[in-house]
């Protein structure tokens, strides 16, 4: 019996068999019309599309691999959900790790990622590591990646993120402006290229009101709930509790609010807290968080326009991405003007 063929295919609907070739791998500029006239001729034939043949042909997988810390925080699932439909609309699929923030982790799932020829990658960095880390791993064998929310020294390559710097200064003059007196920075890991510039913007944002960073009760650990609920509790041994509370996530929020009432304390009456990210938990918490968006979806969005544009033209020169963050005010940190007020 006769092979169908995509030559096939291209005589029953009436198209070329570039227009076929298109339609079998997502292109999105083919119209909805043309697509289904292709598809129909497809089912009536028979004809069945073989991927794997096609990629060796292209010599590209249409797969991107990502590597991000943790799937449980917030953040990640809307970036990843972002991504994975901007993807899709050029035809590509996404291939999702999790580092746990190892830098060992990080190293061999980057490996399986490459042996299993992604065409790119997009990688959050794990606390560990290092320019000369992905300059073995991504550097040397060409593989378009792009770095997202934490920037590495001395290593150049596309980049997209928030303005971490300007957020902090926008959650630290909100605090500054509600009164408080004593502020502490929890959360996040020493060394990462996102806490440090939160933390500069932040003392910045206090200091142009005469507020002073408590660098004695600021508490780094793991950007999840767990290194909230330790660095709560690591500020209630240190002693009295600071009038606010900068968290370094809405995640590690999370896990102070959830010590904070462990120990018999009300977030927002007895101790204010900011954060960052604003997930839309943030919102729907009791009372709701205060926290400076970091724009999930557009670093998931205008990522994969980025790494897109690094796969199709290599030698384009390494690109940053600041956005502009936004603060959302809410009642974790509002309270003690109310109690003013009464």
């Amino acid at each position: 019996m006769k092979r169908v063929t995509i030559v096939d295919v291209a005589a029953a609907a009436g198209v070329s068999r570039a227009t076929v070739s298109l339609v079998l791998r997502d292109e999105p500029r083919i119209s909805a019309e043309t697509r289904e006239r292709v598809h129909r001729a497809i089912d009536e034939i028979g004809y069945v599309y073989d991927r794997r043949a096609a990629i060796m042909r292209t010599q590209r997988s249409m797969t991107i691999g990502m590597v991000v810390t943790d799937v449980r925080n917030p953040y990640f699932a809307e970036l990843a959900m972002a991504l994975e439909v901007a993807l899709d609309g050029h035809g590509y699929s996404l291939l999702q790790a999790y580092s746990h923030d190892e830098h060992r982790r990080e190293d061999r799932l980057l490996g399986v990622m490459v042996e299993h020829r992604v065409d790119g990658v997009i990688l959050l960095p794990a606390k560990d590591t290092s320019a000369a880390d992905l300059r073995t791993r991504l550097g040397a064998g060409g593989m378009p990646h792009l770095l997202i929310a934490r920037r590495i020294r001395a290593y150049e390559s596309d980049y997209i993120g928030a303005d971490n710097v300007r957020a902090g200064k926008l959650l630290g003059e909100h605090l500054a402006t509600q009164g408080y007196e004593r502020v502490a920075l929890v959360g996040g890991p020493t060394g990462s290229t996102a806490r440090m510039d939160r933390q500069r913007g932040l003392r910045a944002g206090l200091k142009r009101h005469g507020v002073t960073l408590d660098a004695k009760m600021s508490f780094p650990g793991e950007a999840n709930r767990e290194g909230g609920v330790a660095a709560l509790q690591a500020l209630l041994e240190h002693g009295p509790l600071p009038d606010a509370i900068a968290c370094y996530s809405d995640s590690v929020a999370s896990g102070v609010v959830s010590g904070l009432r462990a120990a018999g304390l009300e977030p927002g009456r007895d101790v204010a807290l900011g954060s960052f990210d604003d997930t839309p938990e943030a919102a729907i918490q009791h009372p709701g968080l205060t926290s400076v968006s970091t724009h999930p979806d557009r670093v998931g969005t205008d990522g994969a326009k980025l790494l897109l544009e690094r796969i199709a033209t290599p030698e384009l020169p390494p690109r940053t991405v600041l956005l502009d963050p936004h603060l959302s005010v809410r009642a974790s940190s509002t309270m003690l003007e109310r109690r003013r007020a009464a």
